[in-house]
């Protein structure tokens, strides 16, 4: 009966270990999913990265392209100006002729 005692005691303990290392297995298995998860996310963090930086160099791009714009905008503001007033100076001084010769 010490035998048969011994075996149960021995099974129950076998049985209480292997519950253990189940637990365990699952705590292991939980933890290497999470590990996982972290390195697929550490991934994204690296692309999305990636991606603001390529933005903001296309952002720098475009601004200087503007500015560009801006000073031809302004170069060409000065030279419509200047047709401007000279056109105003050419047609003063015509009809002043022509008033001049209608006078006279």
């Amino acid at each position: 009966m010490e035998t048969s005692n011994l075996e149960s005691l021995l099974k129950q303990h076998l049985a209480a270990d292997q519950a253990r290392l189940d637990r365990i297995e699952t705590k292991i298995d939980k933890l290497s999913d999470t590990v996982v998860a972290l390195a697929r996310a550490e991934e994204k963090l690296f692309n999305l990265e990636a991606s603001r930086m390529n933005i903001l160099d296309t952002l720098d791009e475009h601004e200087e392209r503007l500015d560009n714009v801006d000073r031809r905008l302004a170069d060409g503001a000065v030279t419509l100006n200047t047709i401007t007033k000279l056109t105003w100076v050419i047609v003063g001084s015509a009809l002043a002729a022509l008033f001049a010769v209608l006078i006279n």
